[in-house]
């Protein structure tokens, strides 16, 4: 499991307030082959903007449920590949929730019983009326 430094942790934090009542998300990474994280790469929820093209694929909002951008997803992670380091984890925030792996964050990191990111790791920033409470960090075994 990735070793998060405060300074990281502090710019998840202030990403997360930041982007509160929506939920917020990024990636973290990291040299391959060592455990600590030391990039934070906030990324944009568009999440909205799916639910507004296509409600029925996408039924929540940002307020409850994330989506990074495929494309700068796999931007993001062939860009630390190019650099000799690899994504450690995906982040994303719960606004005015405990930090806890939902069945929704279940389904949608293995949509098929699978991990879609094998070896990635999920943290969790908990964030009650735009202050942080908690961070969790889960990781598939």
């Amino acid at each position: 499991m990735p070793a998060i430094c405060s300074e990281i942790l502090d710019q998840m934090i202030r990403h997360a307030e930041e982007q509160y009542p929506n939920e917020a998300c990024g990636l973290l990474t990291g040299e391959k082959g060592q455990e600590s994280v030391t990039e934070f790469i906030p990324c944009q929820n568009i999440y909205d903007r799916m639910h507004r093209q296509d409600p029925e694929t996408y039924p929540r909002t940002a307020k409850t449920a994330f989506l990074i951008d495929p494309q700068e997803q796999m931007r993001i992670f062939e860009e630390a590949e190019k650099n000799g380091l690899g994504v450690k984890a995906i982040f994303h925030s719960h606004t005015d929730h405990d930090a806890y792996f939902s069945e929704e964050d279940k389904r949608t990191a293995a949509p098929w019983g699978e991990p879609m990111f094998p070896g990635v790791s999920y943290v969790v920033l908990s964030i009650w009326n735009i202050r942080y409470k908690e961070a969790n960090e889960f990781y598939w075994d």
